[in-house]
């Protein structure tokens, strides 16, 4: 290296040590020293690089300029580029360009001037940062592309991330919300009381179990959705919850099916009793017109009496007493009717079961006679009262008895068709309401249809009493079924759970 001072054996050797990659120019530029990590940096011996102008491990942008930075510096001592490490791209000896972070000074007491330059590799420190920043990107498109509301709060409850779908639900901006106090900002007034209970909650919760809780939140057109909630706190390294993070499923299209569902069914049932009623017209018409002759035959008597020159006062009185006894019978008639036809709100009290079918017996035992059948009552004792929608439950049992009596086969010996309406209580504790008759029974075929909406064995059967029965006692948290009767007939049944009475 004519015409160039070598770094003397003790720098070679304080080179040799040093992680960083480390090259020595002079001041024309020429690479007096290259240590190992430069040569793995690189890819060049030092021996291939020494004597070389360092603008080789440059790339072409810099290239150009290096030389007339150097001899501006030695021209006027423009220190600008020494001792300002800056990150700067480098080239290797295959032509592969990669970022180093490069520091460069004048070594003390050198003449002619010469500078060192260490240099760190930085391409993996920027790969792995660009790595994260992918990452970052991917969990913010998998957040964004989520079909549920995800939020993350801290321990105050203020929003630190939100995603797309939040912000669709609510109509608000990111901005908006992020910041913001979660539960003053989002939450429906009347469930920020709740919510509040159930974020101290998740704080305090020492598992990671999710919480799950419901609650509404407040969009910015004022129209509140009902959320399903699933929460689990966001705990360190010491296990101190830091935060909360939420997932929410907008169900309020699904409470508004459920509601439309219910009030169909309602309208359903409505129309259902009324069908029932219609095809009991003519026993309930029987029913009416007794007491109605009764009254006409006994005012008609008072009339004769009246009229007679002695009128037997007693015997009148007796008459008048039948008349307001017979009116009485007939206003009964018609409040059952009316009572079993009216669309009113499902209520649930406690009934007694036994007290519920005596009530209805009377419009059913008319359709008994209209079939020249019977109607028993077979009611156990001191039955547990039970928490149902007593219409509800009468409108199940007309359906019953109505399809038992249509359903007779041939009568036996000229007994009258009788069905029975039977109460029992169930090994665990539960009331039983069983309707049994002693027709034909069913087919295995139509066993297994027999629940299903239109399905039939009526000629003019609409096929939606029973399903519509079924509904009616699944909404009572029971269940209506059948099983074939001893010795013969069907047995249509369901079990009501036992009101347990509160203690005063």
């Amino acid at each position: 290296m004519r015409g160039m001072t070598a770094p003397t054996p003790d720098v070679l050797a304080l080179l040799a040590a040093t992680l960083d990659a480390v090259v020595i120019i002079d001041d024309r530029g020429r690479i007096l020293a290259f240590n190992a990590s430069a040569e793995e940096m690189f890819g060049y011996r030092g021996s291939d690089a020494l004597g070389r102008n360092v603008s080789m491990l440059m790339t072409s942008a810099d290239r150009a300029t290096h030389d007339g930075y150097l001899k501006s510096y030695l021209a006027g001592g423009d220190a600008n580029v020494l001792r300002r490490g800056r990150d700067v791209q480098v080239r290797h000896r295959d032509g592969s360009e990669f970022s180093v972070f490069l520091s460069v000074d004048r070594i003390p007491g050198s003449s002619p001037p010469q500078f060192v330059g260490f240099l760190h590799d930085t391409s993996l420190r920027r790969k792995a940062l660009e790595t994260l920043e992918m990452e970052r990107h991917v969990n913010r498109l998998y957040l964004d592309l989520a079909q549920v509301m995800l939020v993350a709060t801290d321990r105050a409850g203020h929003v630190q991330l939100v995603n797309q779908r939040t912000t669709r639900v609510l109509r608000k901006q990111g901005p908006e919300i992020v910041g913001s106090n979660w539960i003053e900002n989002c939450v429906a007034p009347e469930d920020r009381a709740a919510a509040r209970t159930a974020f101290r909650g998740l704080l305090m919760s020492g598992g990671d179990e999710p919480q799950i809780f419901e609650y509404r939140v407040r969009p910015a057109d004022g129209e509140d959705r009902f959320i399903t909630w699933r929460g689990v706190a966001l705990r360190d390294r010491e296990d101190v919850a830091t935060g909360i993070m939420l997932s929410g499923e907008d169900i309020t299209d699904q409470r508004r099916a459920e509601s439309e569902a219910h009030k169909a069914l309602e309208r359903m049932n409505s129309v259902s009793r009324l069908a029932t009623m219609g095809e009991m017209a003519a026993g309930i018409s029987h029913e009416l017109n007794q007491p109605l002759a009764a009254i006409a035959n006994y005012a008609q008597a008072c009339v004769r009496l009246l009229r007679m020159p002695s009128a037997d006062m007693p015997e009148i009185t007796g008459a008048l007493e039948q008349i307001a006894n017979q009116a009485l019978r007939a206003g009964e008639i018609i409040r059952r009717i009316r009572s079993l036809v009216r669309n009113e709100d499902v209520r649930r009290e406690s009934q007694d079961i036994n007290e519920l079918i005596r009530d209805v017996h009377g419009l059913l035992a008319s359709d008994a006679r209209v079939h020249d059948g019977r109607l028993a009552l077979d009611l156990a004792m001191q039955l547990p009262r039970v928490m149902v929608d007593g219409v509800q439950i009468q409108q199940v049992l007309m359906n019953l008895v109505h399809n038992a009596f249509e359903a007779q086969g041939p009568v036996h010996d000229g007994e009258a068709f009788e069905v029975r309406i039977a109460t029992r209580l169930t090994d665990s504790a539960d009331v039983e309401v069983s309707v049994n008759d002693l027709g034909p029974g069913l087919a295995g075929e139509v066993e297994q249809k027999i629940f299903e909406p239109f399905f039939t064995t009526k000629a003019s059967g609409t096929g939606l009493g029973l399903a519509i029965s079924r509904s009616i006692i699944k909404a009572h948290d029971a269940r209506l079924g059948y099983r074939a009767n001893q010795p013969r007939g069907a047995c249509f049944y369901f079990v009501l759970p036992a009101h347990q009475e509160t203690p005063p």
